[in-house]
């Protein structure tokens, strides 16, 4: 595993939603990160409906 950072996101039944993984460089471009974080809770939403 690269150094860095892991974000995990599960439902509320523990199933694995999405994984990033952060770098430093990542985190440098908060843009990005924020925008395909936003991108993954919406799949979720779609999904749930």
């Amino acid at each position: 595993m690269k150094p860095g950072y892991r974000l995990v996101i599960v439902d509320k039944a523990g199933v694995l939603v999405s994984e990033f993984q952060l770098t430093e460089a990542a985190l440098a471009q908060p843009e990005a990160f924020v925008s395909a974080l936003k991108q993954a809770v919406e799949d979720v939403e779609e999904e749930e409906v």
